[in-house]
């Protein structure tokens, strides 16, 4: 019973990565344009490439979430300073999110907060949304447009990714994956496969993924309507007048064309700077005074 206690402790939580093989970065992310920059750079955006080449996925999110915190209270950036925070932004944006594993027979070491990539792509997106780009512009040397097609593609992928992990439906899956796991189990145990301890053990297991599941899917909710009006705003910023450029990233954040004018309406809403987007949508919805 003691060992069986242990093994339970040490493995209570069903999110999953494999350390070791080099995470996945997502290949519609575009890498600011500077590529020697990481390679022979001491500044921190290179240790999170080690991280992720590496797989040390949990490890990459901690250090990222440090990094935010210490390079917001950086004044004044010079050239280094600024493509390090494009780098940064970028491998936040690129990396994948925790996943869940597909058997409760298979714990994991993985026992830290259990929304910490929500919670980093969620602040690297509103650290995006404080920036004046056309300071960054004259930093870098580089048009605004440059600057601006980047730092609305960063929080595009960021809402894109923890949108698309929100699941309405998850109630109704979990009731049948409880249903499939109990007959399961009970067919184990009768064919003495399984003894008591072990068929207790994998009840737990599946209600603590379940209990993660929620929590996950609760989050993925919470920040999708959070970050919505976040990215909203910064798209009205960075490309005022121009309705084509804003449907655009808000397509590459994962919304539909029919989508958008509701998604317009409850982040934002209809005012003066917004007025453009509403032009030929046909409808008549008053603008706030």
């Amino acid at each position: 019973m003691k060992s069986l206690l242990a093994c339970l402790f040490c493995g209570l939580s069903p999110l999953s990565f494999i350390q070791g093989a080099p995470a996945v970065l997502n290949p519609n992310v575009e890498k600011p344009p500077y590529p020697d920059f990481v390679k022979h750079s001491e500044y921190t955006a290179s240790g999170l490439k080690d991280l992720l080449d590496q797989g040390r996925l949990e490890e990459f999110y901690k250090r990222s979430k440090k990094l935010l915190k210490e390079n917001g209270r950086i004044q004044d950036k010079n050239t280094e300073q600024v493509q390090n925070d494009l780098w940064t932004f970028y491998y936040i944006a690129a990396a994948p999110l925790f996943q869940m594993d597909a058997s409760p027979e298979i714990p994991d070491s993985w026992r830290e907060d259990k929304t910490l990539d929500y919670d980093v792509k969620t602040s690297a997106a509103r650290y995006i949304a404080t920036q004046d780009i056309d300071r960054l512009a004259a930093v870098l040397s580089v048009s605004r447009e440059k600057i601006a097609g980047l730092y609305a593609l960063y929080p595009a992928k960021i809402l894109h990714d923890i949108k698309q992990n929100y699941d309405p439906d998850l109630g109704e899956k979990q009731k049948r994956q409880l249903q499939e796991e109990e007959e399961k189990k009970r067919l184990l145990y009768r064919d003495r496969k399984i003894d008591i301890n072990q068929a207790n053990l994998r009840s737990i297991l599946i209600h603590n993924k379940i209990n993660t599941e929620d929590l996950r899917n609760n989050a993925a909710k919470m920040r999708t309507d959070s970050l919505e009006k976040t990215f909203l705003n910064l798209l009205v910023e960075y490309f005022p007048g121009n309705a084509a450029l804003v449907r655009k990233y808000i397509k590459l954040a994962g919304y539909s064309d029919k989508e958008i004018p509701d998604l317009i309406d409850r982040a934002i809403g209809r005012e003066l700077k917004t007025e453009f987007l509403y032009k030929g949508a046909g409808r008549k919805k008053k603008m706030h005074p």
